[in-house]
């Protein structure tokens, strides 16, 4: 590698990375208090999912959650991974900082980048999963280091479905994409990338099988139960509720920030009048390009909950940006200038996508504080209330109403509030007060305490109103509804 070459990747590694900074500049610097961040760290965390990576990342290297930092270091690494796709791709010039504007902007990263559980072990998981294809597509000298190179390849694709199994995804549509630019050449051997993608299909399957090793024999409390939820409930015909889906993500419509996918979708039809006039491969070709347009999305046909949350389609964002590099690549070099204008043009779409986001959730959150900080003060008008003795008890969650004014559509976990999500986990609102230094209250656990008040909360008006904070022996119970909340014991039902 010349100097000047390792200058300019130098030099794209910096531009990823001051532009993934600038996507999520409100993220940094306004700090929010996002779902599942209000949890403490345990020894266990992530391991009942199976998500092994995620609890080595959170728990014994990281040891807890950091607000700017755990962000800071997921961008990082999403950035380094937008540079290492380019190399993998050899997407070079003008195109491979177009391709890193888009990549790293699209709004599906923020539906993952919310969550500080996880805000730094997804994007390194996607890194693992490029470096795992990178070792794979590596030149090996002798035999000896071809086999050294797959059996990395297959520890990092590991390493990637440890941290979130959904990641399975990004080896292979980055294989997907990779294997077009290869037959997208004039000198392309068919056959021959054809028998290195069966190659790669079977490491794949490799890694997936040892990941399922490593969760049977090594990790006691992974259970089933959350993932296999997905998969039971509805049962309308899939091949009609996926394909109703799939239009709505092809349009850009399903959740919100999505619409600038409808420009890959356009970029499809005019890659496929291209094909069709090149005369090379292509059906090939368009066969490849359409599965980019629903491999990302097709871990919905599986799902039969009805709860598709965008954070799944982890492909969509390669998709996203290699696609629409691809048709502009097609376009003369004397337009260079207007190229990387609506290349920046569309990374600012991006970018008011995310920061909105951001925003309504930093209002939600900051509604929530207002509503909790009204709950203490009210618990303290309690002259007898001892935070040391007495248990805190939230029956049922707020209605959607409390804070949907300030909601964006279509925005799932951005949409939520505290004090609503998970039917109203009373484990979640406790860890709000105690991560806010509100108040240090007794998480109830206590059966015989439980049964002293569980006959009175149907008699109770709904807060905000007088009487739905009551003081009952040694329980202090707050009614945010009509409807008993999620249930973490056999006696709370």
């Amino acid at each position: 590698m010349t100097t000047e070459t390792q200058n300019k990747q130098f030099l794209l590694y910096v531009f990823s990375i001051l532009v993934a900074f600038v996507a999520y500049g409100f993220a940094l610097t306004n700090f929010t208090l996002t779902v599942d961040s209000e949890s403490p760290i345990y020894p266990h965390s992530s391991l009942e999912l199976g998500r092994w990576g995620t609890n080595l990342v959170r728990y014994h290297l990281m040891n807890g959650l950091y607000p700017f930092f755990t962000l800071l270091f997921g961008l990082v690494f999403l950035a380094i991974t937008a540079v290492e796709v380019t190399k993998i791709l050899n997407i070079k010039g003008v195109f491979s900082f177009i391709f890193c504007l888009l990549f790293l902007s699209f709004p599906q990263h923020a539906y993952h980048l919310v969550f500080t559980m996880q805000a730094d072990a997804i994007p390194l998981g996607y890194f693992l999963g490029t470096v795992g294809v990178a070792f794979y597509l590596k030149e090996s000298k002798t035999k000896i280091w071809k086999i050294i190179n797959l059996v990395l390849s297959v520890v990092f694709m590991v390493c990637a479905i440890a941290t979130y199994q959904i990641l399975v995804f990004i080896p292979v549509i980055l294989y997907m994409i990779y294997f077009f630019t290869q037959i997208d050449k004039p000198e392309a051997n068919i056959k021959e990338e054809f028998k290195k993608a069966f190659i790669f299909i079977g490491l794949l399957l490799i890694s997936v099988i040892i990941y399922l090793l490593s969760v049977k024999l090594f990790i006691k409390t992974a259970s089933s139960s959350y993932l296999g939820g997905y998969a039971s409930g509805n049962l309308n015909n899939p091949f009609v509720a996926f394909y109703n889906l799939l239009v709505d993500n092809i349009y850009g419509n399903f959740y919100y920030g999505e619409k600038p996918f409808l420009v890959t979708s356009l970029c499809v039809l005019l890659s496929i009048i291209f094909f069709i006039k090149d005369k090379t491969n292509t059906l090939l070709k368009i066969l490849i390009f359409l599965a980019l347009l629903i491999v990302p999305f097709s871990m919905s046909f599986f799902i039969r909950n009805g709860y598709h949350p965008p954070r799944l389609y982890v492909g969509s964002t390669l998709a996203f940006a290699f696609i629409i590099v691809f048709v502009l690549q097609k376009i003369p070099k004397q337009f260079y200038n207007q190229i990387l204008f609506a290349g920046v043009l569309l990374y600012l779409w991006n970018v008011f996508f995310v920061t909105n986001l951001f925003y309504t959730q930093n209002k939600i959150f900051k509604h929530d504080l207002e509503i909790a900080k009204d709950i203490k003060q009210k618990i303290n008008q309690f002259e007898d209330f001892n935070p040391d003795n007495d248990y805190v008890y939230f029956y049922g969650s707020l209605p959607e109403s409390n804070h949907i004014k300030l909601a964006l559509p279509n925005s799932e976990v951005f949409a939520g509030s505290l004090f609503r999500w998970g039917e109203g986990d009373n484990w979640r609102m406790i860890n709000f007060f105690r991560f806010e230094d509100l108040a240090y209250y007794r998480f109830m656990d206590d059966e015989t305490s439980f049964n002293k008040v569980k006959d009175k909360f149907l008699a109770m008006p709904v807060y905000p109103e007088k009487g739905s904070i009551q003081k009952i022996e040694n329980v202090v119970v707050i009614k945010l509804s009509q409807k008993k909340g999620f249930s973490r014991y056999e006696w709370e039902k």
